[in-house]
This record gives structure tokens, C-alpha cells and sequence, in this order.
């Protein structure tokens, strides 16, 4: 076309307009063969750089060089027309959902034929997920703005999917009494593995969800809640196996040798420090929520044998000396979590509070201790404070009674507010032994012996329920 409007059309009159003559010649014969090849089965590659060259290359490369009048004029008119161009969009649409999904599948079946071996085989599971979709979702707005959003509705749906199935596979591979065989460090190394998927595949379901429409949020939803339930897998499994380690030192606690010797917090802390340096092999994101999770379950660990009674002070020495010994492992476990970078700062202050709350003397001071406890821990109740004041030897109804209305506000000012998410939650997690009863004297007098009464600690009985009485057959009543 170059060659005519230099050469051929300046020989005729300028009023004929040779050159548009030949220009939509050109281009009627370009779309008539265009057309035709387009109703043939085309490779999606093909395909993809047919529409490529209708949208881009020829409005731009060709027409642009010889005439962007007419063009910009509209007298020629587009190459295909609209109905072929949407078949050809939805071929390559169907195309790629049919082939990334199986290519999906296969990267899943191979990478998961490794994860129960002894060797350690680098998994490039999210990396190869990655590139398998991205190749589409970055050629397709090369072509137009709706072919692209087209393109990242149908990966993100294929996404979707294959995480679903990610999931189920993980979820199998954890539940198979077998794999509980490999060597700690390899289930360790593996688990890790699984987890560090997550990060860049919950990263381009939500870059596909921007680029895609309205319509794609359920399939991020999907995509989201599959991989949240992978990893919240894969931190149980690893927090349970820590403290399966922990468990002999944390047995330690609250005992008679616990007031005068940190050996059970030293070991705590030592193998929480060691396991740590696996721990990093992973991502920043889910690493942070693991060791905000190790964080608060070490807390409770810490704080369970305490309100189930395992220490009774029985004197203002012995509760000082306990309320010492809870602020140095405190600070202790503070200091722990601080280096390994966890960010549930919200927990630091617990043990302390209980210190404070085993140490003060007067009512009206533990009253203010024990309602900021209830404010900055919610779901705190009152068998857990009344635990609190058995351990600090605290049996003074009166007392008692003015302690623990503190805590009966709080459970009846929330009425049915929810409860604190999981992450959130600290004293719900630890079961209390039942409070105790205790009988006023006047009702017993009569009943209990003189041997019995002199023992005042016996007049606090257990609540048990009182077995049904025997009911008589009709015939007798």
C-alpha cells in the first residue's frame, strides 16, 4: 500500500481518490481471508495472535503507516466482525480453562509424590501455579481491556479449584497415620513447605480479582478461605508437635521447686528458642501468625496449672514469693516472644496482672486489679478469678463476694455480645476446676460431728448434684 500511494495513485486525477480505492480493496480481501481462517479450528496460540494482530498490530503497524485518516474516519471498518470476534474470545477463554486446569492438576500430582519422602525436594509448587497462569492473564489485555478481564475471571475460577483440591490433599496427607513416621525434621520441613505456598498464590487470586469482574469475588472468597484453612492446618500440626516437647517442662510449673528454681521456665524457653530457627524457613505472613499463636498457647500453657490449682499460698511470704517468681518468667517469656518477633504484644501483661492480683492485701486494690484484668481480657469469668483467690488463699466471703461482683458485671453487661475471636481468646481455653460450696454452719450443726466442725477448712464442700431419689411403682404410692 506504501508502494501505491507513492508510485501508482499520483497517476490519476486526484478527484478519482485511486489510493482509498486500493486501501479498501486491501481490506475487504484482508477480512474476507480473515474471516475464513478464523472459522477454522485454531490453536490457541494461533488464536491469541490473530486477535492480537486484528486489535493492535494492524490499526497500528499497517494502517497507521499508510493512512491513519481513514482509519481515524472509520470508512474502512473492523477486520471481523463482532459476533466473530466474541467466538474467537470465547475459544481461547474455553481453551485456556481447559488447559490450565489440567496442567494445574498434573503440577499438584507431581509436586505431592514427593512430600512423603525422606529426601527433601525443593517444591516449586506456587512458583510453577504462578507462571501457568500468569502467561494468560498478561498476553489477554495485551489484546483489549474485556479480554482481559475475561481471562482473569476464568484463572481466578481455575484457581479456585485447584486450591480446593490443594486443600483436600493436604488435609490427607496430614491424616495418614503414615506420614506421622517421617523423621520430626522432614514433617517439620514439609509442613513449612505447604505452608510457604500460600503467600503468592493468596497474592495473585487477589491481583486476578482487581484485573477481573465484579462477578469474581466469590472465586477469590473460595481461593482465600481454601488456603486459610491450609495454614491454619499446618500451625496446628506444627504447634502441637512443639508442645508435645514442652508438655515435661510446663508439667513443672507451680510446684514447691518451681518458687526457687527457673529450670521448668529455662527449658520452655530453650526449646520454644530452638525450634524457632526451623520456624523462619518460613514466609513472613504466616510466620507471624504461627508465632503469635505459639505465643498466646505458651501463655495458657503457662497459666493453666496456676488457676487449676496446682499452688496454694498459705502465707503472705509464700504469695510474694510466688507473684516474684510469676513476674521474672514474664518478663522472661516477654523477652522470648520479643526476639522471635511476635506481634500479640497483648498478651505481655496477663501474668503480671495475676501476680498483682496473688500479692495486693486489701480488697478494694485487688477489686481494681482484677477489673483491669476482666477489661483487657474479656473473656475472662468468674470461676477463673474465685480460682485465682483459692490459690492466693483468699476465703473471706465477704471478700470474696465484693472481688468477684467485678466479674459478674462484666458477664452481665455482655449479655450475648459475641465472644473474642480465636486469636483473641486466652481464658476460655483454660477449663477451671468446679467452685467450691460452702455451707453456712447454722445448716450443718446438727448433721456434722464435733470432730468435723473443728476442722473449718471441711465446711466448704464440693457442689456435686444430688443423685435422683428412687421413684416407687404406682402400685405402692
Amino acid at each position: 500500500m506504501a508502494v501505491v500511494r507513492g508510485r501508482l495513485a499520483p497517476a490519476y486525477p486526484a478527484g478519482l481518490g485511486a489510493f482509498g480505492v486500493y486501501l479498501r480493496g486491501y481490506h475487504g480481501a484482508l477480512a474476507e481471508w480473515l474471516g475464513a481462517s478464523a472459522r477454522r479450528r485454531l490453536p490457541l496460540a494461533d488464536r491469541y495472535a490473530l486477535l492480537h494482530w486484528h486489535n493492535q498490530v494492524y490499526p497500528r503497524e499497517v494502517l497507521g503507516l499508510v493512512d491513519m485518516v481513514a482509519l481515524e474516519n472509520g470508512e474502512l471498518g473492523p477486520l471481523l466482525s463482532a459476533g466473530t470476534l466474541r467466538g474467537l474470545e470465547d475459544e481461547c477463554v474455553t481453551d485456556v480453562k481447559a488447559q490450565t486446569r489440567a496442567a494445574l492438576l498434573r503440577v499438584l500430582q507431581e509436586d505431592e509424590e514427593h512430600w512423603a519422602d525422606l529426601e527433601d525436594h525443593p517444591s516449586s509448587l506456587a512458583q510453577d501455579v504462578c507462571e501457568l497462569l500468569e502467561e494468560h492473564t498478561e498476553r489477554a489485555p495485551r489484546i483489549s481491556q474485556e479480554l482481559g478481564e475475561r481471562m482473569a475471571h476464568c484463572c481466578l475460577g481455575g484457581l479456585a479449584e485447584f486450591l480446593q483440591s490443594f486443600q483436600q490433599r493436604v488435609e490427607r496427607f496430614h491424616e495418614n497415620p503414615g506420614i506421622r513416621e517421617l523423621p520430626p525434621d522432614t514433617y517439620i520441613s514439609r509442613t513449612i513447605a505447604l505452608v510457604n505456598c500460600g503467600p503468592p498464590l493468596r497474592a495473585l487470586a487477589e491481583r486476578l480479582a482487581r484485573v477481573g469482574p465484579p462477578e469474581s469475588e466469590p472465586a477469590r472468597e473460595a481461593s482465600a478461605s481454601a488456603l486459610d484453612r491450609v495454614t491454619r492446618l499446618c500451625h496446628r500440626v506444627l504447634a502441637d508437635l512443639l508442645f508435645q516437647e514442652l508438655q515435661p517442662h510446663f508439667n513443672k510449673l507451680m510446684r514447691r521447686k518451681w518458687l526457687s528454681s527457673p529450670e521448668a521456665l529455662d527449658g520452655i524457653v530453650g526449646t520454644l528458642g530452638a525450634q524457632a530457627l526451623a520456624l523462619r524457613r518460613m514466609q513472613d505472613e504466616p510466620y507471624q501468625a504461627l508465632v503469635a499463636e505459639l505465643h498466646r498457647r505458651a501463655l495458657v500453657e503457662y497459666v493453666r496449672p496456676l488457676l487449676r490449682g496446682r499452688l496454694r499460698c498459705r502465707s503472705a511470704r509464700t504469695r510474694t514469693r510466688a507473684a516474684g517468681r510469676l513476674r521474672e518468667d514474664a518478663a522472661q517469656l516477654q523477652r522470648l516472644f520479643r526476639r522471635l518477633e511476635s506481634q500479640a504484644s497483648w498478651l505481655d501483661a496477663v501474668v503480671p496482672h495475676l501476680a498483682e492480683v496473688l500479692q495486693l492485701e486489701d480488697t478494694p486494690s485487688i477489686q481494681v486489679e482484677v477489673a483491669v484484668l476482666v477489661r483487657d481480657y474479656p473473656d475472662i469469668r468468674r470461676k477463673h478469678v474465685a480460682a485465682l483467690l483459692d490459690v492466693r488463699g483468699l476465703h473471706s466471703t465477704a471478700a470474696r463476694q465484693e472481688i468477684l461482683a467485678v466479674a459478674r458485671d462484666l458477664e452481665l453487661s455482655e449479655g450475648g455480645a459475641l465472644p473474642p475471636p480465636r486469636d483473641r481468646a486466652f481464658f476460655s481455653d483454660i477449663p477451671v476446676p468446679r467452685p467450691s460450696f460452702c455451707l453456712g454452719l447454722p445448716l450443718v450443726l446438727g448433721r456434722l460431728p464435733l470432730s468435723r466442725l473443728a476442722r473449718p477448712n471441711w465446711a466448704c464442700l464440693p457442689l456435686r448434684p444430688r443423685p435422683p431419689l428412687p421413684q416407687r411403682p404406682r402400685a405402692q404410692r
